[in-house]
């Protein structure tokens, strides 16, 4: 290169390499995230992950080979990290690689994707054990930890111990839960939720356990924002230093605290699916039917049900007993 030529995003001095780095890997993460109450955690997220790989092999994006790339993974697999999230961790990797490869400026010192060969194939759905539906006994020592919090007064505990019942309750989704608003809530006899469901549909859901609504109300009480249920304000909102009052919660961040609570009731790699698949567990074993848990997940189709129950559970005898009496004397 020309010594009068300007320095370039991916061009530098070695001293500068992690502050050029970080502009190009920004400038990525905008242009391929979209817009959503997720957007600033998917951000760091994925800027931290990619510039983790070239802190780690300490080369310049146009100097890495795939070789490269999957002792990367291999580091990464021996840490301890989930296929599916190493899986993941790859697919940002080419990403970024093939966003630098369409840059105009970027572009002339990156001409290949060494992530894309080196990328492991996806793990199946649904299969690591972070995914997989609790034991009962985990599901009481998840809820007894949260609930301590809970009881201790503070805010924080009572939001997250009404947020894990209503994901255990509902087995609803991971952002038809934490997107409602005030007003997608009805108190009385029972709660009503009306969510946005995968797929762009709106649906209503019944909850009759007394303790969710109960636990919402303690949360929002203690909040003193019994008030938004009537509003269009976010139904779960932050309440520590980092966020600002009345900024809506996000789910990464409630993750990050119920992995903490699921760590002291000893369940490791924990991960919030795992609550619905819980809910598919429980209810397949009390109803023996298939197409009652299929309904109850709001799947449309029977074989993505099918892999979240993993073992349909024995129906229910409700008439043998009734039949008998015909042939008894």
């Amino acid at each position: 290169m020309d010594s009068e030529q300007p320095q370039t995003a991916l061009i530098s001095s070695t001293a500068s390499l992690q502050v050029v780095l970080q502009g190009a890997i920004s400038l990525w993460a905008s242009a391929t995230t979209g817009d959503s109450e997720r957007r600033q955690d998917l951000l760091r997220d994925k800027q931290r992950i990619v510039l983790s790989f070239f802190r780690y092999i300490g080369k310049l994006p146009g100097e890495v080979e795939p070789g490269d790339v999957q002792g990367w993974l291999r580091d990464l697999e021996r840490k301890g990290i989930s296929a599916g999230t190493v899986y993941q961790h790859a697919c940002l990797l080419s990403s970024f690689y093939s966003w630098a490869m369409k840059d105009l400026e970027v572009g002339q010192y990156v001409r290949r994707n060494p992530a894309r060969v080196a990328r492991p194939k996806a793990p199946k759905p649904y299969q690591t054990e972070s995914v997989k539906a609790l034991s009962d006994e985990e599901v009481r020592k998840l809820i007894g930890a949260v609930r301590a919090r809970s009881k201790e007064g503070g805010i924080v505990g009572k939001r997250d111990y009404a947020l894990l019942l209503l994901y255990l309750a509902t087995g609803l989704r991971r952002n038809e839960v934490i997107s409602l608003r005030g007003k997608d809530v009805r108190v009385g006899e029972t709660l009503v939720l009306e969510y946005r469901a995968k797929g762009g549909d709106y649906r209503s859901r019944e909850v009759k356990e007394p303790q969710v609504g109960e636990a919402l109300i303690d949360y929002l009480s203690a909040a003193g924002r019994e008030h938004a249920l009537k509003t269009d304000a976010p139904l779960w909102t932050r309440h520590d230093r980092a966020g600002k009052p009345g900024e809506a919660l996000t789910s990464h961040c409630f993750v990050k605290n119920l992995k903490k609570y699921a760590k002291e009731a000893g369940i490791e790699g924990f991960h919030l699916h795992r609550t619905r698949h819980t809910f598919a567990r429980i209810v397949s074993e009390f109803t023996g039917d298939i197409t009652a848990t299929q309904n109850a997940l709001d799947h449309q189709n029977r074989s993505t049900t099918r892999v979240y129950v993993q073992r349909i559970a024995v129906k229910r005898d409700l008439y043998s007993g009734e039949v008998a009496k015909r042939w008894s004397d």
